[in-house]
């Protein structure tokens, strides 16, 4: 606990019908009682005066958006990773901020990367390919298999729920990636593959406490060094140098967990992000514009130097795999991200000083993009006043508003709950993108000009 007082709390718990949410961006970390919550379950906090119940909860929490009553299914996370020892890694002086992934001596050796599997058949082995063709589809990295190569990444199948990196970035020589039969999913394989490229995880940044908070308590014993500070992390893992490289904290990082993540009780959160609303953003099992981002400056920074012209906007910048066009992030389209990226549904919205409403089209497999813009100097004020969606940790189905400047990070993504309250756009302009992904879902939106 962060302070002596923390010992004289008292919790009591009321049953309630719902998932409670009682964290809120004001609330100190430690009153909060590391953020212990309950699904069905309401903690009364004394010894602070400070009591969370169904009136503060109106005024700071979210509201259920499914008909599911919760999430009903976690992704699958890692088990602990091994680790190389004690660490003879220095950094007495020396300030982190917004490192995400190791130093230049633990990168491969070009963009090409080989690779080999062992065991499992041919559904496991295709199933291996697929996790690796997340990155190769996202940046210039080509994995090539070759099972006489002496430095290279091994994936292995063992039975059980056991899926780790044997290394944080390249090692030399093999280094395993242990995929267990029952947490074998592409995204897993990922996941798993971003550590052995150098990426630890979002949630262990040595930012991490302006953006999450962890409830230590619910955490299990043998999965704490997935939740270490990132100073206790470097040495855990024998990390001896970090890259000055810096980027956003992205609650939709592929290396990011979700909220209940080695949890003692899985109806309790184990990591709590300071703005509730991205809740089940973390845990996603898709590629992160930021995570692509970050390994195309380090392999292949001027692929396309002298091949184009381009001068991409809205943060994008020329694809390696095809320098003709800039890589934008979802929502932004056009050769040069000028543009809302086009699909058979959304459009250019311009909001008003009188209330709009935004609904979904019908249908299980659209894809759909809008963007609400407003003048400069204004901003847009809205809410998700409806919405249904199958609920989950890592939303499989879901709508996701971009509404920060910077409109490279991940949205906000509900399928579970929605804010209460009206948000307000840091720019003149926010984006909605809507992924059924085959599910049942919908949502209604209202919007509105705010003067800034």
């Amino acid at each position: 606990c962060c302070s002596p007082f923390c010992s004289r709390v008292v919790v009591t718990v009321t049953p309630l019908p719902y998932l409670v949410l009682p964290y809120h961006p004001g609330m100190p970390w430690c009153t909060a009682l590391m953020l212990v919550v309950w699904w069905g379950t309401v903690a009364t906090v004394s010894g602070e005066r400070l009591t969370i119940n169904a009136s503060t909860l109106a005024e700071h929490g979210l509201e259920l958006m499914s008909t599911d009553g919760g999430p009903t299914h976690f992704t699958i996370i890692e088990s602990v990773s091994r680790t190389r020892g004690s660490s003879h890694f220095h950094a007495i002086g020396q300030r982190f901020k917004r490192e995400v992934i190791a130093g230049p001596i633990y990168e491969w050796n070009s963009f090409e990367i080989p690779y080999q599997i062992w065991g499992g058949d041919y559904n496991f082995q295709n199933l291996i390919r697929r996790g690796i063709r997340m990155w190769e589809e996202s940046t210039c990295l080509r994995f090539r298999e070759n099972m006489q190569s002496r430095d290279a990444i091994r994936y292995v199948l063992e039975k059980g729920d056991s899926c780790f990196t044997e290394y944080i970035g390249r090692n030399g020589g093999h280094q395993d990636i242990i995929i267990g039969s029952e947490c074998a999913e592409e995204y897993v394989v990922a996941h798993e593959t971003g550590h052995a490229l150098g990426f630890w995880h979002t949630h262990q940044r040595p930012d991490r406490e302006k953006f999450i908070s962890i409830n230590w308590k619910n955490v299990q014993d043998e999965a704490t060094a997935s939740f270490m500070p990132f100073r206790s992390m470097l040495q855990a893992f024998g990390i001896r140098q970090v890259s000055p490289r810096r980027i956003p904290y992205d609650y939709g990082s592929l290396m990011h967990y979700h909220a209940v993540a080695h949890a003692v009780k899985v109806t309790d959160f184990t990591i709590v992000p300071k703005e509730l609303k991205y809740v089940t953003t973390m845990g996603t099992e898709k590629m992160a514009f930021l995570d692509a981002k970050v390994i195309n400056d380090i392999y292949c920074p001027n692929a396309c130097l002298g091949r184009n012209n381009l001068n991409c906007l809205g943060g994008g910048y020329p694809d390696p795999n095809n320098c003709g066009v800039c890589r934008c992030p979802e929502g932004l389209g056009g050769a040069d991200c000028s543009i809302l990226a086009p699909t058979p549904c959304g459009g250019e919205l311009h909001a008003t000083d009188t209330w709009q409403t935004l609904s979904s089209p019908p249908g299980k497999n659209v894809v759909c993009y809008w963007r609400i813009s407003v003048p400069e100097g204004s901003r847009v004020r809205f809410r998700l006043s409806d919405g249904e969606f199958p609920c989950s940790y890592g939303c499989q189905s879901y709508v996701e508003i971009k509404h920060k400047l910077d409109i490279r990070l991940t949205g906000f993504r509900s399928c579970c709950y929605r804010p209460k309250e009206d948000t307000i756009s840091e720019s003149n302009q926010i984006f909605i993108l809507y992924h059924p992904n085959g599910r049942t879902a919908r949502f209604s939106l209202r919007f509105k000009r705010q003067l800034a």
